[in-house]
């Protein structure tokens, strides 16, 4: 067996992922907003090219920080239903 077919149904890799992804997201946004302020950098390269990396790595920080927290949502969905709680859930 692989390391990915073992890793693929585990819940607490599937955790780790969703908040490697989160805390990813948060550390882009945040570099990007402290490399806006540097004057050096924006000498260097140019307003206009650091803006537009910037704003790039903006929107993937977004979309990390997106994808982590459903990945967490999909992750408690399953073990919120695990232990026979849909039978209590249900109309019927």
């Amino acid at each position: 067996m692989d390391i990915e077919e073992r890793n693929s149904g585990n819940k607490a890799f599937a955790g780790f992922k969703a908040g490697w992804d989160i805390s990813m997201g948060v550390l882009y946004i945040i570099l990007c907003s402290y490399a806006i302020n540097l004057e050096f950098i924006i000498e260097r390269f140019g307003k206009k090219a650091v803006y537009i990396c910037c704003i790039l790595f903006i929107f993937y920080g977004a979309f990390r920080i997106v994808r982590g927290f459903l990945a967490m949502k999909k992750s408690m969905k399953r073990k919120r239903y695990q232990f026979g709680d849909h039978a209590k859930n249900s109309k019927a």
